[in-house]
């Protein structure tokens, strides 16, 4: 998925938003509760790709390129058994971070995903309703940790795949749990399709998009992707935090 990541925010300090997330005590949004495992998301509606986004940063009044970001989606093995791999690797000006995420090639449980930059590196281990964590800091001491979470959940850098496999269509509401690791744990994402739209190419082409917010319950990131109708892949995602913003746009 599309990582408003440590490394994108070390920087910054947030601050007041017109963006509002759920707050923590709020009702589901009416739909599917969906658990990562569940058949209603389904991987065969998806294709291999390669594509490359553009990051537009916005804090208050000032707007800036914040890099790229190369992500690509193809068939792989783990430990014998069909998965998908998808690769996601962010240049920013703070540093170039790789994460490789290994998913069931049936429904998108997510299995295992290993974060890495010059800074440090993190591993996540997915069992069900259970994540065990690995951060090896590249200075200083590793830590572990194994959570047990209550709920099967996707995995933050794989919730855009997630939402791409769903029954995509105007007024598609669902709600689904997503693991993050920089708040180590899973929160509930209201999840609802607002429109059937097209975004209008460089060269006058109007490409048919799904356009899903994803809300996130208190203090997470929120996110409202364009899905191509097409491809089923994102073709771009605004992702919020109070005070900030990154828009991740396709070339």
């Amino acid at each position: 998925m599309l990582r408003f990541s440590a490394v994108a925010l070390a920087a910054l300090v947030l601050a007041g938003s017109g963006h509002r997330p759920r707050a923590p005590d709020a009702s589901p949004t009416p739909g599917d509760t969906i658990q990562a495992g569940d058949a209603v998301v389904d991987a065969a509606r998806l294709r291999p790709f390669a594509l490359v986004r553009h990051l537009t940063m916005t804090r208050g009044d000032s707007v800036r390129p914040f890099g790229r970001q190369s992500e690509r989606l193809t068939s792989d093995t783990l430990g014998g058994r069909p998965v998908l791999l998808d690769v996601l690797t962010f240049e920013t000006p703070n540093a170039t971070t790789v994460d490789s995420s290994w998913i069931d090639a049936r429904t998108l449980r997510p299995l295992r995903m290993r974060s890495s930059n010059a800074a440090r590196v993190v591993s996540l281990d997915f069992d069900g309703q259970r994540v065990r964590v690995a951060k090896t800091p590249s200075q200083g001491a590793a830590t572990s940790v194994n959570q047990r979470l209550g709920v099967r959940p996707f995995e933050w850098n794989m919730f855009g795949l997630a939402v791409s496999a769903l029954p995509l269509e105007a007024g598609y509401r669902a709600t689904m749990p997503v693991y993050i690791d920089r708040f180590g744990r899973a929160a509930w994402y209201a999840v609802e399709v607002v429109r059937d739209t097209t975004l209008v190419r460089a060269d006058g082409h109007h490409a048919p998009m799904w356009e899903v917010l994803a809300t996130g319950d208190s203090g997470v990131p929120s996110a409202r992707f364009w899905v191509s109708q097409r491809h089923r892949f994102v073709d771009r995602v605004l992702v919020w935090e109070p005070g900030v913003s990154i828009m991740y746009a396709r070339e």
